[in-house]
């Protein structure tokens, strides 16, 4: 997966870059993180390619601002993208690699803190998900079946979000279990 990808089909409304940022702390966060020095940039590349339009609008707030747009050849790089199968195995858990590493702090305290600070995140994380969830069972009564495409599809990541960060949060629980009962 790539955020070139992630953007062109963004894109496909047109947004901002501070729009954009907003749907990767709001809605993408849930599998994948971006930070604006990346998504400019990657911006840039893609109107380079002419695979996205720009256009300055006036902004509330200071300066125009600039609204990209997927063109015909974004959405075709976007299309094929899709249909180039599943991109597996790309996932990166920082939080992971510093939990492999735990033995490298001196005292189980120290350990035990990290913990305790990581299972506070997922809950936190986890909540979120759960709140987004029952707010798409409010306003669709049929809920998950009777949503309509722009909203089905992405509900199947929301779906996999809080198992998966579910599943998280009882990995955490029972990490600090198995940590205080060596100490």
């Amino acid at each position: 997966m790539s955020l070139r990808h992630i953007l062109l089909g963004i894109l496909q409304q047109p947004k901002s870059g501070y729009d954009i940022k907003k749907m990767f702390d709001q809605v993408f966060n849930n599998f994948w993180g971006a930070e604006l020095s990346q998504i400019y940039p990657q911006l840039r590349k893609l109107t380079d390619a002419n695979m996205l339009t720009v256009q300055e609008e006036p902004s509330d707030k200071g300066p125009n601002k600039k609204i990209y747009h997927t063109t015909p050849a974004g959405k075709e790089e976007l299309v094929q993208w899709l249909l180039s199968g599943p991109v597996t195995n790309t996932e990166k858990l920082a939080y992971l690699a510093q939990t492999y590493f735990l033995g490298s702090l001196d005292n189980n305290q120290q350990r035990l803190e990290f913990l305790e600070d990581l299972l506070e995140h997922l809950k936190i994380w986890h909540q979120t998900l759960l709140d987004v969830q029952q707010d798409m069972r409010q306003h669709f009564p049929d809920y998950p079946h009777g949503l309509p495409d722009e909203e089905f599809y992405p509900n199947l990541t929301l779906m996999l979000g809080v198992k998966k960060v579910g599943a998280k949060v009882e990995w955490a629980q029972e990490s600090i279990e198995l940590l205080k009962a060596r100490m």
